[in-house]
């Protein structure tokens, strides 16, 4: 029998006050579902769009500069915005910002160093190969095999990714390679993300995060260039604060917030959006060239992430539930 229908035997005073609290409680979590869907769809589209922007960027100043003005602004802006908060702050916070900043800094240097060499569309491809990576990661550190389904994903993946990176000679783009290793930087630190962020307040986790990659890419920046460029020119400040204030502040806090009204499926579906938003943008904001090998290309790594997401996402939920 129903509590519903326990409580109006026992009281029904009692029963109409559990039944209009849970149907308040159900509302308020149907419209926390559907402003956590469309925010972190909105935070996917700035991070397919940050592709076509660092392009430019780091055509005039160079990556190390880029990066580290883009992560500090984004700290700055984060800690101002939750000033209030840091009387929380604890050394557990401060040793995971520092180490997955660390991590997040050696994928975004690798990251924006390939895109000096390959297209924006080509990027964002490679780079979504991410939700793919996981399960390879976490099976070696398992050390059990992946499943069929995580197998027959990389498979169309892999091949998804020779049409974008094997040109006719069958030489691979030297940009897509520091973008692939990129790639495997971000997994880990997606993998580190779920173990190690729990209990601690998200707001100061993601400002001491993002202010490790500023300094790291700073310091990196003094050894080889003995400098820190900052351009006068609009192109690299719009594309700096555009990764600053959007793909980054907004998109990391977002994240850290709102992930936990949607389920893990549904936001490997939205995260899925990424490559193709990257295409997108790269086509209308650059005039990129949008090939038939980048379509099927895109198109096998699409589905792709979908089989590899879906399959294991909805074990993780059986296996909660």
């Amino acid at each position: 029998m129903r509590l519903e229908s326990i409580c109006w035997i026992i009281t029904p005073r009692l029963a109409h006050r559990h039944y209009f609290k849970s149907k308040s409680n159900y509302f308020m979590t149907i419209e926390k579902s559907k402003l956590a869907t469309w925010m972190i769809l909105l935070g996917v589209l700035f991070w397919g769009a940050t592709f076509s922007f660092t392009k430019q960027a780091v055509g005039i100043v160079d990556v190390y500069s880029f990066l580290s003005i883009r992560f500090i602004i984004a700290s700055i802006l984060l800690a101002i915005i939750f000033a209030n908060k840091f009387k929380l702050y604890t050394k557990e916070i401060l040793w995971k910002g520092i180490l997955l900043g660390t991590i997040l800094s050696a994928g975004f240097i690798l990251q924006t160093t390939g895109i000096k060499y390959t297209t924006a569309s080509n990027a964002g491809f490679i780079t979504g190969l991410v939700v793919i990576l996981v399960p390879i990661i976490i099976s070696v550190i398992n050390k059990k095999l992946p499943k069929v389904n995580q197998i027959i994903a990389i498979v169309l993946a892999l091949g998804g990714l020779a049409l974008l990176t094997l040109k006719n000679k069958f030489s691979i783009n030297i940009g897509d390679v520091w973008v692939l290793l990129a790639t495997f930087a971000l997994a880990t630190h997606l993998i580190l993300i779920t173990k190690l962020v729990k209990n601690i307040n998200a707001s100061l986790f993601v400002i001491t995060q993002l202010f490790t990659v500023g300094i790291i890419t700073g310091i990196v920046g003094l050894i080889t260039n003995y400098r820190i460029t900052i351009s006068g020119d609009w192109n690299v400040w719009k594309a700096i604060l555009f990764c600053a204030i959007f793909a980054s502040a907004y998109m990391y806090t977002t994240q850290a917030y709102m992930q936990r009204y949607i389920t893990e499926l549904k936001t490997a579906i939205i995260f899925s959006f990424e490559p193709l938003f990257a295409v997108l943008v790269a086509y209308l904001y650059l005039n990129e060239q949008i090939t038939s090998h980048t379509l099927i290309g895109g198109l096998l790594i699409f589905i792709a992430m979908i089989i590899s997401e879906i399959k294991q996402r909805q074990t993780t939920m059986v296996v909660t539930n």
